[in-house]
């Protein structure tokens, strides 16, 4: 495919996901791919400064018996991820229902809901909110949207003795031990 066709179907990326867990093609060797901690996406130690074409590529992630790959009919390549593939950089409430719309860095939104929980995971010592996004695929919520969510479920005072609750769609989501 020549640069400009690719370049042309980026532009014109639809809202709909590929069937990505029907394929299973050979794994291609010597392809590096890479999600830093930030969110930033890398190929061949290069960053990707596209944002359609990380999202394109976050459009064919899989995730697969502990790995990430980006994988088409015909090839799969591993992604290492430092922390996960989408982080959650900002976040709208329904003022009427008080539920809560997620938003990535990747341009794919979600409601915070039985589907999609938050987990408090701890990793290298840290404890770090991951929400479950799609497919098997999990998002961490960026430290400023997290305090933000923390003085969100102050005001909706739905914490216990010894956790702080954040409330969205019925459900109540731990967002850590209360000191």
């Amino acid at each position: 495919m020549e640069f400009s066709e690719l370049l042309k179907s980026i532009n014109s990326l639809e809202e709909t996901y590929p069937p990505v867990h029907l394929w299973n093609p050979d794994l291609c060797e010597g392809v590096e791919m890479r999600i830093d901690r930030e969110g930033n996406w890398y190929y061949q130690n290069s960053i990707i400064g596209r944002d359609k074409l990380k999202i394109l590529f976050s459009r064919i992630l899989k995730f697969e018996n502990g790995n990430y790959y980006l994988v088409t009919p015909v090839e799969k390549v591993i992604v290492k991820v430092d922390i996960a593939p989408y982080m959650i950089v900002d976040y709208e409430v329904d003022p009427e229902q008080k539920n809560i719309l997620l938003k990535t860095n990747l341009d794919y939104n979600f409601t915070l809901d039985e589907h999609h929980p938050i987990e408090l995971k701890v990793i290298q010592k840290e404890s770090i909110p991951f929400v479950k996004i799609r497919d098997g695929l999990e998002g961490f919520i960026s430290r400023s949207v997290f305090y933000s969510l923390v003085e969100l479920a102050l005001t909706q005072e739905q914490h216990s003795e010894n956790e702080l609750m954040l409330s969205s769609y019925g459900q109540n989501f731990s967002l850590g031990p209360i000191s």
